[in-house]
């Protein structure tokens, strides 16, 4: 790879953690001790920066970059060893079905 274009990889991922922390941010806001118009202007504002960065991130990544970060933010990867072995597709039930028409 490119210098040039590792740096601006870098830069894209960069961007993409950064988006996903600043859509946490919103969570904090009730907790601020301002009027409730001022919370919802800033969460508003939060998550447009948020946004526009992720989609930055996106532009300098690169599509296939940004699709492994979100999924790795996707709660049904979080399972270890799930989705790389492959297992979990299927259901003990299933496994019986198969074995019992084996040894007939």
């Amino acid at each position: 790879m490119p210098v040039k274009r590792k740096s601006t990889f870098k830069l894209g991922i960069i961007l993409l953690v950064v988006s996903t922390l600043i859509w946490l941010t919103p969570l904090l806001i009730p907790f601020l001790d301002v009027a409730g118009k001022t919370k919802l202007a800033l969460t508003a504002v939060l998550l447009v920066i948020a946004e526009i960065l992720f989609w930055a991130g996106v532009f300098f990544a690169g599509k296939e970059a940004a699709k492994r970060f979100r999924s790795y933010l996707n709660p049904k990867n979080w399972v270890s060893g799930r989705k790389s072995q492959g297992q979990g597709t299927e259901s003990s039930t299933d496994h019986e079905v198969k074995t019992d028409t084996r040894d007939s």
